[in-house]
């Protein structure tokens, strides 16, 4: 198993989960994609309250170009692109991209791109964003190149907001209350319905090592061949600590602030959000 075998394994959870929508989606639908509880974002008003803070922490207005890191099938580009000038959203998985396009949102674009190497021009947006994105990562490691990448993008002064990161100090009580939400819902509503389970996607990988090697001088076809991979979905929640993005912000030179998320929420507490501010 290669170091970036996670990687693979979260980008076919996406893919296959966005693969078995194809009509322009629901909420459902948005929240399914991205592993989200439906029936805690039937509340509009949990939407309303997600939306005005992220407004407010990225200060952005009407006329403002923003950018989302991670936008899979487009749930949060439904929530900040109808308040906002332009919106770009990237992800890796190409499936999910093709559902975002089919809410049809006009001032919105999907675009396939790496987090790591975003190929916008320096400064090109008033702000960006990575909401329930970075929980992901196995590492902080993992996620610091795309907080760089995301600096360079926005304007002098432009917010990059990293959010609803789960806080490793408050692990415990943050499982409490994923336990007791499900309990809550199912006595409410029953058990969720279910969907199709998801399958695996086959990708080829080149031999490596020395036989290999002298296989393909040979012309030994057969036994330099690629080797086919099943890649199993996967989405792994990983906690954090709030020091590691003020130690970051540091070591970038910029300013960075630590919150709660928005206080509805019921994870209020045990989530944050990091807001770096480029120079």
């Amino acid at each position: 198993m290669t170091e970036d075998r996670w990687r693979e394994r979260l980008e076919a959870f996406f893919e296959l989960r966005a693969s078995s929508i194809d009509e322009k989606p629901t909420l459902d639908d948005l929240c399914y994609i991205a592993g989200r509880n439906p029936r805690l974002w039937a509340d509009g008003r949990l939407l309303d309250d997600l939306r005005q803070d992220m407004l407010g922490l990225m200060n952005v207005d009407g006329a403002a170009s923003v950018l989302e890191v991670g936008c899979a099938a487009g749930f949060l580009a439904n929530v900040v692109a109808p308040s906002v000038n332009e919106y770009v959203g990237v992800d890796l998985a190409e499936a999910p991209l093709a559902v975002a396009r089919r809410l049809q949102l006009k001032n919105a674009s999907f675009e396939r791109a790496s987090g790591e190497r975003l190929h916008f021009s320096d400064q090109q947006f008033d702000a960006a964003f990575c909401y329930d994105v970075f929980s992901n990562f196995p590492s902080f490691a993992a996620g610091e190149p795309i907080i760089a990448e995301m600096l360079r993008v926005v304007k002098p002064h432009g917010r990059v907001l990293i959010g609803s990161i789960p806080d490793r100090e408050r692990a415990e009580e943050l499982q409490v209350i994923a336990r007791n939400l499900t309990t809550k819902f199912e006595q409410e509503f029953g058990p969720e319905a279910e969907r199709a389970p998801l399958g695996t996607i086959r990708k080829y990988e080149q031999r490596s090592g020395a036989a290999a090697k002298i296989a393909s001088l040979l012309g030994l076809s057969k036994l330099s061949a690629p080797i086919p991979v099943e890649i199993k979905p996967e989405i792994v929640s990983y906690y954090f600590d709030r020091k590691d993005f003020i130690a970051l912000g540091r070591r970038l030179g910029v300013e960075t602030r630590i919150v709660d998320i928005h206080p509805l929420n019921p994870y209020f507490g045990t989530r944050f959000n990091a807001v770096f501010e480029s120079r």
